[in-house]
């Protein structure tokens, strides 16, 4: 069973997150992932990126605040170390003056994503 993974800045009032720039930065990493907004204005996670490619795979969600990234899948080779690498590459759009936290989704496993979290300290949470 896939768990989810959040990574949310603690205080939400102007987090730092430029969607603009995330989209273009994820487009030139991941030829061809694919994004969808959702409009209705109920729906809390309304944007969508899926990416089905060689070096991986994932899905992930932003809340309309972007406050809060949902990993709801990740998938490769070598998937530990590469989703920890992923992880560390989603929180640097947070400004690093924000407390930015892991969590899976029973709130079980939680840490501090400083800046300098190594892929190790990532690791222990994704094992």
């Amino acid at each position: 069973m896939a768990v989810s993974y959040f990574i949310y800045v603690t205080d939400k009032e102007n987090t730092g997150f430029n969607l603009e720039k995330f989209n273009n930065d994820i487009k030139q990493r991941f030829p061809g992932v694919s994004v969808e907004v959702k409009s209705d204005e109920n729906c809390k996670y309304n944007v969508h990126f899926e990416y089905y490619g060689d070096e991986c795979e994932f899905e992930l969600w932003i809340n309309r605040d972007r406050s809060v990234l949902v990993i709801d899948y990740f998938n490769s080779e070598n998937r530990l170390y590469d989703y920890a690498k992923y992880i560390i590459w989603l929180r640097s759009y947070f400004p690093y003056e924000k407390e930015v936290l892991l969590c899976d989704e029973g709130y079980n496993k939680t840490i501090v994503l400083s800046e300098g979290v190594e892929i190790e300290d990532i690791l222990e949470i994704l094992e």
